[in-house]
């Protein structure tokens, strides 16, 4: 008896450890570069800062988040922020943001799946990542449907995911 159980929890420990090697943390700054940046806000873009804290308090009050990386781009006419997360059940990590930030409004052919929560924020779906693009400008109001800047840019960002 002993033995099937510690067959079983090498088994589960060895699977565990396969999963996290499969799921891999990724620089977003490599998924959504300056000239993506530049592109989507208008003017050049300075170099995008990546970090595996998140210092806004909105977005996890600078405590350590894993694979979370956050890479932002300010610019004097605004901003551009990304966020990339791995998860072993990405899918349903998806359905359940889409339920949480409802009414969204998604969009086909980007990834398998993307949806626009409102205020510049779209959240992108591939394969076991979640990409979260945020564009603003200083002298907008929150856009009710995303910018095709946002758009085209989801896009490029997802096929390098």
């Amino acid at each position: 008896m002993k033995r099937v159980l510690l067959l079983a929890f090498a088994a589960a420990a060895l699977g565990a450890a396969q999963a996290r090697a499969a799921i891999r943390p990724i620089n977003p700054c490599a998924i959504v570069t300056r000239a993506d940046a530049s592109a989507a806000l208008g003017v050049p873009a300075p170099p995008g800062f990546a970090a595996a804290h998140i210092v806004d308090a909105s977005l996890g009050g600078g405590r350590p988040v894993g694979p979370l990386v956050l890479c932002r781009y300010l610019t004097t006419v605004g901003e551009l922020d990304a966020h990339v997360q791995s998860y072993a059940s990405a899918r349903a990590r998806f359905a359940s943001d889409q339920k949480q930030w409802w009414p969204t409004i998604s969009y086909a052919g980007i990834g398998d799946g993307a949806f626009y929560a409102g205020g510049g924020n779209l959240e992108v779906l591939k394969g076991s990542y979640i990409l979260w693009i945020s564009l603003t400008f200083k002298k907008q109001i929150a856009p009710r449907y995303a910018d095709p800047r946002l758009l085209a840019l989801a896009k490029k960002a997802a096929a390098r995911l």
